[in-house]
């Protein structure tokens, strides 16, 4: 349907990323490194890093710290990291990319900026309201922001 560029986030990520790259589209992988499956077209893409957030559970159980029922945890915290960038990422969105990277690692960035509205009308961050990459409220996304044709149901 004429996207420039295709990402899922599920748990096999693989079908996406080669379809989308063997119809011309750029891709960013999800969960690893999918650039193996799209050596042109890969942008980048989130990885959960897991050992990180397993040896964190290994060590508390060592010290005898109750598990958490729930836990939560960005690039700064380790919990994730990203992708290498692919070759047809240029210099220019390279530098920016790095940028913001280093503006995540120190924590707290804010991944949603307010104003913000739904495909729908519906506001979704007023001026000045941001949410951090570990926000909650963002767990509950349901919605596409203006300007993108679509509906998430």
């Amino acid at each position: 349907q004429g996207a420039d560029v295709i990402t899922c986030h599920v748990d096999s990520p693989k079908v996406v990323v080669e379809t989308a790259a063997g119809r011309g589209a750029f891709v960013c992988g999800y969960h690893a490194n999918q650039s193996p499956l799209a050596p042109e077209k890969y942008l980048t893409g989130a990885e959960w890093n897991w050992a990180k957030v397993y040896k964190m559970f290994v060590d508390d159980l060592i010290a005898g710290t109750p598990l958490p029922n729930f836990t939560r945890g960005g690039l700064a915290d380790g919990f994730v990291k990203m992708s290498p960038l692919g070759p047809a990422v240029n210099e220019v969105a390279r530098k920016q990319f790095d940028g913001t990277l280093a503006d995540m690692m120190k924590g707290g960035f804010s991944v949603i900026k307010g104003p913000l509205k739904s495909n729908k009308g519906v506001v979704v961050a007023t001026g000045g309201q941001a949410f951090a990459e570990t926000a909650i409220e963002l767990e509950s996304m349901d919605y596409l922001v203006e300007g993108v044709v679509g509906s998430t149901a």
